[in-house]
């Protein structure tokens, strides 16, 4: 059975958080890698799920 577009997003998300803080890939690759092809896009679902930008994220 396939899965909830809830489940797939919640995936696409834990696979940037790891990204953001275990690489040196930009912001624009890590969106691409986890299946967002416009990086603000990304960014913007991002800081929504988690209350903080990419950026201040992988500062943390």
């Amino acid at each position: 059975m396939g899965r909830s577009s809830r489940d797939r997003f919640s995936i696409r998300m834990d696979r940037a958080r790891e990204l953001l803080k275990n690489t040196g890939y930009s912001i624009q690759e890590i969106s691409s890698l986890v299946g967002y092809a416009d990086p603000l896009y990304f960014s913007r679902l991002f800081q929504k799920q988690t209350g903080r930008s990419p950026s201040v994220y992988r500062r943390e």
